[in-house]
């Protein structure tokens, strides 16, 4: 017998391996199954090239003639319509698949229930939800982009017991263990670009890299620029085959032409950069997903302006006493009005302890 289940859980394993190179489409990975036996399987790997389905399916044909009657497992609902390639719905129908396994719906309009309703149509048989909160968690930032028309905004920082990002001379490297680094990276290779402000770059000069995660995805760089210059010689502009965006405030415009970094110039009302227009912008730049790990200001801002999904802290075994809090720039005036936040998680990393919180919604 077929487990379903763990099928289901191999396609998104497949899926993974996409990860910061098919971006803004999502992670999609499928197996095909004959005889109760796995004949084929691919992923989504880069973007504008061949879908999983298409490759799962060339994976197969290499060892069997034909696929009438076959199963095809997927974790996304397959295309339906003409984009850079052609419908995935198409080719199932053409090859003959007799029944699809499919872990949730597409809800880009495009698609949106349209490719199980041609595959029905063709008389295929259709079965869907399967691990279907799992296949929307692994594609969680594409499916929120396409509905809110915005990045969706992770929060991460780390700081010691006592609530304190840096000390007040704004020195904070290696605040905690190598292994918690490692584990922040990773979380980095997850997102399509990371955000600081340029007081960051200016106190850490950071490089902002993956070096340290299994998956070698280097994101884009966003930087929340004031009126002080930005130094193009700070490590981050080091890294290749990534684009570095500028959102500033000055009004002396920066006419230098530079390989992969686009300068847009913006404006602040009472000090406050109004970031929803920052991220519509980046969301028409194909940036689905964005990592905040700015220093006190800009996380300040993100939550004052009420703009983040979720965030990541990562508590090092540290005490100040003194310091730079996590969010100095940011207050209330009642408890009442506490913004309520829901823990997803938590574990231990050595000495040092992470703590996932998703917004309330």
């Amino acid at each position: 017998m077929i487990d379903h289940e763990k099928i289901m859980y191999d396609c998104i394993k497949l899926a993974a391996k996409g990860i910061g190179t098919v971006s803004p489409n999502p992670l999609v990975g499928c197996i095909i199954v004959k005889g109760n036996k796995k004949i084929g399987q691919g992923y989504h790997q880069k973007f504008g090239e061949a879908h999983a389905e298409v490759n799962a399916i060339n994976d197969a044909k290499k060892r069997i003639k034909s696929l009438k009657g076959a199963g095809l497992f997927v974790n996304l609902e397959p295309c339906s319509h003409t984009g850079k390639t052609p419908p995935c719905v198409d080719l199932i129908i053409e090859e003959g698949i007799g029944v699809v396994y499919i872990g949730t719906k597409d809800t880009n309009p495009l698609v949106n229930g349209k490719g199980i309703q041609k595959l029905k149509k063709a008389g295929i048989k259709v079965f869907s939800g399967i691990l279907g909160d799992h296949c929307k968690e692994i594609n969680k930032t594409f499916f929120f982009a396409n509905k809110h028309k915005r990045p969706y905004i992770t929060l991460k920082f780390a700081q010691s017991i006592d609530g304190f990002i840096a000390l007040n001379n704004f020195k904070s490297k290696w605040l905690t263990s190598i292994n918690t680094r490692k584990i922040a990276h990773n979380i980095r290779a997850f997102n399509d670009a990371i955000l600081i402000g340029s007081n960051t770059l200016k106190t850490d000069n950071p490089i902002l890299d993956c070096r340290l995660s299994n998956n070698k995805n280097n994101p884009d760089i966003i930087i929340l620029s004031g009126k002080s210059p930005i130094n193009y010689k700070a490590r981050l502009f080091s890294v290749q085959n990534r684009s570095v965006y500028i959102y500033s405030i000055k009004t002396n415009k920066d006419n230098l032409v530079r390989e992969n970094v686009k300068i847009k110039f913006i404006k602040s009302v009472n000090g406050m950069i109004n970031l929803r227009i920052i991220l519509r912008d980046l969301y028409k730049e194909g940036i689905n997903s964005i990592l905040v790990e700015g220093g006190s200001y800009t996380l300040s801002q993100f939550f004052k302006q009420e703009l983040f999904e979720e965030i990541y802290v990562m508590i090092a075994p540290k005490i100040f006493g003194k310091g730079i809090s996590s969010f100095s720039d940011f207050h209330i005036n009642s408890i009442n009005s506490m913004n309520d936040l829901i823990l997803h998680d938590f574990f231990s990393s050595g000495n040092d302890i992470i703590i996932n919180y998703k917004k309330y919604r």
